[in-house]
This record gives structure tokens, sequence and C-alpha cells, in this order.
């Protein structure tokens, strides 16, 4: 009787040692949700290749994600609509050809299905929306920055 109890006693601590590490961690940076993107952004600053540019606010370059569907507005006007989805990716680090931290650029975004386009990786922190994409070195690298509207 004794030993079943020591046993019970092994088998319970065991359990609340085991559980903690079976949350999930809601804090996880790299954990993109549709909903931290939903909304409107306007482009801050890009850089295709070498050369970087940055953008006055009401500039009219205009992002707008609902849950399943984007618009995208070049100096105010429609250019271009459709669905997107985000997934995870981890080769970031092996397609814009950069070291990229272990816990940055972690998802990545596919407009209307196109498995097969260039990656676009996709990054919200606080009001901001970043894209990379293509190979930096071969000047052909490209970094886009929005900020929350």
């Amino acid at each position: 009787m004794y030993m079943k109890r020591v046993l019970l006693l092994i088998f319970l601590g065991g359990l609340t040692l085991v559980q903690p590490a079976c949350r999930k961690d809601n804090t996880d940076n790299n954990n993109l949700t549709l909903t931290s993107i939903i909304g409107s952004w306007e482009l801050n600053k890009e850089q295709l290749g070498m050369l970087p540019v940055s953008y006055s606010p009401g500039n009219g370059n205009i992002l707008k994600f609902t849950d399943s569907e984007f618009q995208i507005f070049a100096n105010g006007q429609l250019v271009k609509s459709g669905q997107y989805r985000i997934t995870k990716d981890s080769t970031v680090t092996t397609e814009v050809c950069l070291v990229i931290p272990i816990d940055q650029f972690r998802n990545r975004i596919i407009y209307d299905n196109n498995f097969f386009a260039t990656k676009i990786f996709v990054q919200v922190s606080e009001n901001m929306l970043t894209f990379l994409s293509g190979c930096f070195a071969y000047d052909a690298g490209n970094y886009k920055e929005y900020l929350r509207k």
C-alpha cells in the first residue's frame, strides 16, 4: 500500500513537470496570426537591390488586408487584388541570401495560391509590416516596410 502511494506521488509529480512543457507559448514572435496583418498599411521604406528609398506619409502606396483578401494601391490607385494566405516557412536565410536571426521572418505570404512565385517572407511587429524576398547577394533582394494606418 505504501509503495502504491509513493509511485502515485512520483507519477503526479512527473505530470506537473511535463505539463508546462506541453503548453503552447502565446508570446512567440514567430507566430504571425491573420489578425495581426489585417488592416491598412502605408509604404514607409523599401530597398530594391542596393537602392534604399524612404517615403513620406500620404504617398498613396497602400496595402489592405482582410482575413483572406488583399488590395494593393500604388499612388492611390488600385493595381492588384485577390486572395492571400500566410504559411510557416523557415527557409528565409537560403532564399534571401542573408543571415537572418532564427526568430525572424518565419512566415511566408502567398498571393492568389501562386506557390511557384518568388517567396515573400513577412513579419509584423508593433505597427510595422515588413517583407523580404529575392536574393540580396545578386542585387535582386527586395525589402519593404509598411506602417499601420
